[in-house]
Formats: structure tokens, sequence, C-alpha cells
């Protein structure tokens, strides 16, 4: 019940507009009541006509929706005028109570859908934004298939119930207690003994709830694993080519598929035998209920207008019971959707602002690592680094893959906390500024380019919309983009497709430059900006990371060490530690690992 409170939770912000919804929704659950009522003139006094030869019996009549139009006329003249007359006024007003019920319906349920459209909106930014701020070590636990499956699919589900659902719900649920009164007014006894039986109508309901709710969070966990399954192979479609391998993922699609299949089946299966138990139940409370009937109109015990009224309630009744049985099963589909959305969108960030956080002043001094290790898991990756980064140094880190080298520059921006140790800039502690005001001053360029599907302009000025052309050119023309640029379908203007497919290697590398060198950042981030390159895209792009670095704190991480020749100082680091540092000269005549490495990337070349 936690989660359904939750999600009506939602609703507070549209509580007036849901209120009258409502309202509406039962006020014409309400006229059903009335209209049922028309059936008892219809019954007596047009179909079965006067009956004054029978003797009078002792019992209630129940109300006449018609004695209020009538009661003008003389007593000894209301039958004649009745069986003329009843035939007009029973169908005038059926319209009548129709038309006030139609519109009444049309407006409830539009403004019922309505909240439900903005509660799933609301629903829907709070959890984008939940994801959007957790640490890279959330993404590395929900692969992205499973993340998308949260927002759409399992969000859809809820909204089909936030939504229609909820609108049908209120609507019938609101026509049961009218219809329950207009039985029993118009004969109690019937109704009481009908209303005895009628909640074994809802004992399937009960029954199957738990069971459709296990059954429809399988099939939506097993939807996740074939999004993820799509989102994988789709990611690495060339390769999947490259290898002849599409018969493969088929299949293990297919695999997936099946498996969401066998769990859809399994929650139809519970959904489908709560209406046929119902249906069970119901024929046999007809039946029992016609059978005393019988006797009751034969015995002169009974009046038959009131006993079409009290059945004509209870079919009602009955498919009302049928329309909540599946609003019951929809809600218990929701619920486990429900709880997978809240699940996700109430973890905790691993990395977020401390209540006391201040925002980090201009950097000025130097970047310090002191006694910093981390782990994930149980796995350790950098073991107790001390280091320091002086303002305007071009420090490189080098070492074998797996070392710990982007772990380390990771911790600066705060993508993850160290373990132990700490990370300080200016000798602030970066936990106790903002993460904005501390990625702010902090620029990366990474080997995966990440770009968007829009123009090259909104890509370079990423963030910063109000940036004016003019400054887009200028650092284009910084960074050996321009002219590629200028050769574009649209210059500027121009959709680069999901990824900057439409571009090289090499181009989508120099925008991700020029758009560092737009944020103009004091600490600079290079993480194998150069190694996919091949050697005219490489020595481009390192004119423009020249162009981007000067005057600028920098980290730069690189494989191939003629990238590196020139840094104020070398970090060689092993294994989660720090094994050498020093400028390339010195390392290179140390003998160390450095001097292994470099000789085996430059063995039988020249080397400047």
């Amino acid at each position: 019940m936690s989660v359904l409170w939750r999600l009506l939770a939602y609703t507070r912000p549209y509580a007036g507009r849901f209120l009258a919804a409502s309202l509406m929704l039962i006020l014409s659950g309400a006229l059903v009541g009335a209209i049922v009522s028309t059936v008892k003139p219809l019954v007596n006094e047009v179909l079965l006509g006067p009956t004054p030869e029978v003797p009078s019996v002792e019992h209630d009549p129940g109300p006449d929706i018609l004695r209020s139009v009538r009661s003008w006329i003389p007593s000894d003249r209301i039958s004649e005028w009745a069986r003329e007359h009843a035939f007009v006024e029973v169908p005038l007003l059926l319209i009548l109570a129709y038309l006030i019920r139609s519109a009444l319906g049309y407006f409830g349920q539009y403004m019922t859908i309505q909240t439900g459209s903005f509660v799933i909106r609301d629903i829907r930014r709070d959890l984008y934004q939940a994801i959007a701020y957790q640490s890279p070590g959330f993404f590395q636990e929900h692969p992205t298939g499973v993340i998308l499956s949260r927002i759409l699919n399992d969000v859809s589900i809820v909204r089909r119930v936030a939504t229609s659902t909820l609108a049908n719900g209120i609507r019938v649920a609101s026509m049961v207690p009218f219809l329950v009164i207009a039985a029993f007014l118009h004969e109690w006894r019937m109704s009481l003994l009908a209303m005895v039986a009628l909640p074994l109508l809802g004992i399937p309901m009960v029954k199957l709830g738990r069971k459709l709710r296990r059954a429809a969070t399988t099939s939506q966990e097993t939807m996740a694993d074939a999004a993820h399954r799509v989102s994988e192979s789709l990611r690495g479609i060339r390769v999947v080519q490259a290898f002849g391998m599409e018969s493969y993922e088929v299949g293990r699609f297919e695999g997936s598929i099946n498996r969401v299949l066998r769990a859809e089946f399994k929650a139809g299966r519970a959904a489908s035998l709560a209406p046929a138990l119902v249906e069970l139940v119901g024929a046999m409370v007809g039946a029992a209920l016609f059978y005393i009937a019988g006797r009751g109109i034969a015995a002169d015990m009974l009046d038959p207008g009131n006993f079409f009224v009290v059945l004509l309630c209870l079919a009602l009744l009955f498919v009302c019971t049928r329309r909540l049985n599946a609003v019951y099963a929809e809600t218990q589909t929701a619920l486990s959707a429900s709880v997978r959305v809240f699940d996700m969108l109430d973890r905790e960030r691993d990395v977020r602002d401390l209540p006391v956080a201040k925002p980090l002043p201009p950097f000025t001094a130097a970047v310090e690592f002191q006694a910093v290790s981390f782990s994930y898991g149980d796995e350790l990756v950098l073991e107790r680094i001390d280091l320091t980064v002086r303002r305007g140094e071009v420090l490189a880190l080098v070492g074998p893959s797996g070392g710990g080298k982007s772990t380390l520059v990771n911790l600066l921006p705060r993508f993850y906390d160290p373990t132990h140790g700490r990370v300080l800039v200016d000798g602030q502690d970066i936990r106790d500024v903002t993460l904005a005001s501390l990625r702010a001053q902090i620029g990366i360029v990474t080997q995966e380019t990440v770009l968007f599907d829009d123009t090259v302009r909104n890509n370079i000025a990423y963030g910063r919309p109000e940036c004016p052309l003019e400054r887009v050119v200028e650092v284009a023309r910084a960074t050996q983009a321009h002219d590629f640029i200028e050769e574009l379908p649209a210059g500027y203007d121009t959709v680069i497709g999901e990824g900057g497919s439409r571009l090289s290697m090499g181009q989508r590398q120099r925008l991700t430059i020029a758009r560092a060198l737009l944020k103009d950042p004091p600490i600079l981030i290079l993480d194998e900006a150069t190694s996919a390159l091949d050697a005219r895209s490489e020595a481009l792009v390192q004119q423009a990371l020249e162009v981007l670095m000067r005057g600028r704190t920098s980290l730069v991480i690189a494989h191939r060490l003629s990238t590196v020749r020139r840094a104020d100082r070398i970090v060689v680091i092993d294994a989660g530690r720090i094994v050498e540092q020093g400028p390339h000269a010195e390392l290179v005549a140390s003998n160390g690992l450095y001097s292994r490495l470099h000789e085996l990337q430059f063995q039988g070349k020249a080397v400047g």
C-alpha cells in the first residue's frame, strides 16, 4: 500500500483538478440509480398493464421515479394516464439522464486523464533527474537497456493506471453504492439475499492478486533483460556484422523475448482466471435469485417492477465487478512496475553535495592527492597515492593498462570519492565544495567522443546556448576544426547524427576539444584523447590540444609515450601505486618501468 499512497501523493499539486473530476464521475455514477428506477413503471405500466383485480399485497412497492412528475393527476385517473404516457415519459427521462451522465462522464474522465498525465510526467522527470545525478558506478551496475526499460516501459505501465484505468475505476466504483441503494429501496429482501452472496465475486480478485503481481514483476524484469540485449547488440553492430554473428545475436534476443513470453503467459493465466470465476459465481447467484423471485411473483408476494429493478441493479453490479476486476489486475501490474521505478528513483547517490558544501573559489594554486586509496568492491585499484599538481603544470600519467590512471583522474571531478584519503583543490577538500562549482573549473576530453544528435554549433556550445556564433567559430579555428566544418552541408548548422556518426573520428575529437576550450576551465583532464586516431588526425588533434592546454593545469593520460614527452612531469603508475616520476629524459635514463615501456614502443625507431 505504501507504493500506492506514494503514487497518489503525486496528485497533490493537481488536487483541485482531481477532486473536481472525481466529483463529476461520482455524480455520473449516482445517475445510474435514477436510470434503473425507470424500469419499474416501464414493466408495471407499459409492459404488464394495470391489474385492478389482483388483491393488494402488503409489501413495500418501492419508490416510483415518475411519482413527482404525476403528482398533480387525480388518483382515480392515474392508471389510465400512466398507460397513455409512461411509454413517452420513460424514454424522455432516459435521454435526459444519459445526457447529463454523458457530460459528467466526459469531463470527469478527461480531467482524470489530464491529472494522470501530469503525474506520469512528474514521475518521469524525477526518475530521469535521479538517474542523471548518479555516479559512473551506478551505470556500471545498471546497463543502459535496464535504465531505458525503467523510464519507458515501466513508467508506461504505470501511466495506463494513472490515466484511463484510474478514470474507469472511479466511475465504475462510484456506481456500486448507488446501485445497491436503488436495489434496497425497491426490494430490500431480495437485495439483502443478493448482497450476502455478492462478496463471493471479490474472492477471486483477492486470491489471484498476489500471483498476478509476482507474474507481472517477472514479466517486467525479463523485458528489461531483452532491452539490454537490444541496446548491447546495437551499440556493437559493426563488430556483430564483422564477425558474422547476426544469427547468434538474433538467437540471444529470441531467447530473451521467449522468457518475456512465458512470463506474460503466466500473468495472463492469473488475469484471465479471475473473470471466469466471477462469471461462475455470478451465474450461481443469479440462478438462485430467479428461482426465489419466480416463486414470489407467482404467489403475489413480489412486485414484478421491483424485481426487474433489482435484477438490473444486480446485472450492473456484476458488470461493475468484472470491470473492477480488470482495474485491479492492471493496478497490480502497475504497482509491480512502480516498485521498480521507485527503487531506482530512491537509489542514494554515491556522490552528492554535503549539506554544508560551499562554492569552490577560482583555482589558483595546486591540486593535491593525499594518501588516496580507492577500491571497486573488494578490488583495490589505488593504494596511498600522494601527488601534487601545481597550477599551470602539465602532468602526464603513464603505465600499464589497468594500473589505475583513469580512476585517479576520475576522483578529481568527483565521479567517485576516495575510499581513503583526500583530494584537495587549493588546500580545500573537494567533498566540502559543491559539485557544480568544482566541475565548472574542470574540462575533460576522453578517447570516447561524446557528441549529441544536434548541430555542430550546439555541440561546441553545449551548456551555453547564449554563446554567440563568433565565439564558437573562434574556438573552432583554434582547434583545427573550422575548415572541415565549413565543408559540411550546412556549416555550423549541420546536424551530425547520433554520437557524431556523420563525422570522422578525428573530426569528432576536434569538436570535443573545441567544446572544452569554449568552457575555458583552469583544470584540464585528457584521457587517451589521441589513442584512437590515425597519424594525420593525431597530428591535427595534437595541435588542437596544445592550444587547449596552454596556460592550464593539465592531467594527461596516454599510452603513446610520444604524446607526453614534452610534459613538465611524468608519473608512472603500476598496480595502483606511483612507481616513478620525473621528466622524460630522466625517466628514460633510469632503466625503470618507463624506460622499458619506452623501449618497447620505440624499438628500432629514432625518437626525438
